[in-house]
């Protein structure tokens, strides 16, 4: 009876250090998967800054071309057209100033978006944008009235509230 006794002290201790192998692989393995998972969520909050900073920048950088957008009513008010035309051009090179960033913030919201109802508004604004300064540029050259700038502001303003609505909806 000493062998058994023996024996299953021996079979008891090997099962237990099996026992507690297998517990140390399964906590070891939980500890893993949990890292992994606050990585992941840590990660996604990270992306979701950097897109929703992304978004902000563009924004903030279309209203700041509407603030130079705003200066050119006072401008197409003038009477003589070769002063206009001076005007204008002036004005279209201060543009070209604030349209580096303007650009460039739009290709990062761009790169960050995660719909292509965002990427299709941010395109909007860029191209409403374009729209305006050409417009510009036609009337200093007397090939258009003012009154087509007007209707491209509007249309830059939509296309800048389209912006605002797809980011909310991306976001939602």
């Amino acid at each position: 009876m000493g062998d058994i006794g023996l024996w299953v002290a021996g079979l008891t201790g090997a099962t237990a250090v099996l026992a507690s192998w297998v517990t140390s692989r399964g906590h070891t393995r939980a500890a893993q998967l949990q890292a992994e998972i606050s990585a992941a969520a840590q990660d996604e909050a990270r992306r979701r800054e950097l897109r929703r900073a992304s978004y902000l920048a563009f924004l903030e950088q279309a209203h700041l071309m509407g603030v130079e957008y705003r200066h050119t009513p006072s401008i197409l008010s003038t009477e003589d057209p070769g002063q206009r035309r001076a005007r204008l051009e002036e004005h279209r090179a201060r543009l070209r100033e604030v349209f580096g960033p303007f650009r460039h913030t739009c290709q990062v919201a761009t790169v960050h978006a995660r719909s292509g109802q965002v990427i299709e508004a941010c395109d909007g604004v860029f191209a409403a944008s374009r729209t305006v300064y050409i417009a510009l540029g036609d009337i200093a050259d007397g090939v258009t009235e003012p009154a087509v700038f007007y209707t491209a502001i509007d249309h830059y303003w939509a296309a800048v509230g389209d912006l605002g609505k797809a980011v909310r909806l991306e976001e939602s």
